[in-house]
């Protein structure tokens, strides 16, 4: 969840005070907390009362350290649904997505990273990364609430 989710909502975040800025908007501090708490609470479902995300949530953002560093966040997302692909692969014993694993480890960064990525199997411009991701994600959840179920009894 804190690497697919809660990351997106940083990128988010971060692109869109870029974008307030690309559209000379002021970007203050109170601007920013507003901004993110309606993220926050968008990524939450405040609205929709799954989870309840306080005021001071707002000012959040300033203790984040990765916003020091530009466009960097999302590539914990894109990293992890790359790996969840390439690991469902692998792991329903397909033998092709077993080599192509092991040339893509073995190609080092001789070429770009979405292209080892294409060679591999996993085609980070299509939704299949994020399918297969969100397909684990819920059968862990899933589990959890069958144990949940079991320990109430």
């Amino acid at each position: 969840k804190g690497t697919v989710f809660r990351q997106t909502q940083f990128a988010e975040f971060e692109l869109r005070m870029h974008e307030m800025a690309e559209k000379d908007q002021p970007v203050t501090g109170d601007a920013l907390a507003k901004l993110y708490l309606d993220i926050t609470r968008k990524y939450y479902g405040h609205d929709q009362n799954v989870c309840v995300v306080d005021d001071y949530i707002a000012h959040e953002w300033s203790f984040v350290p990765h916003f020091y560093r530009d466009f960097y966040v999302f590539q914990y997302a894109t990293s992890f649904m790359a790996s969840e692909a390439l690991a469902a692969k692998v792991k329903a014993g397909d033998q092709a997505a077993k080599n192509r694993y092991l040339a893509f480890l073995s190609a080092g960064g001789s070429k770009y990273p979405i292209d080892l990525l294409r060679d591999a199997g996993v085609d980070m411009t299509t939704g299949e990364p994020l399918d297969l991701t969100m397909k684990t994600m819920n059968r862990v959840m899933d589990e959890m609430e069958s144990i949940l179920a079991r320990r109430r009894k």
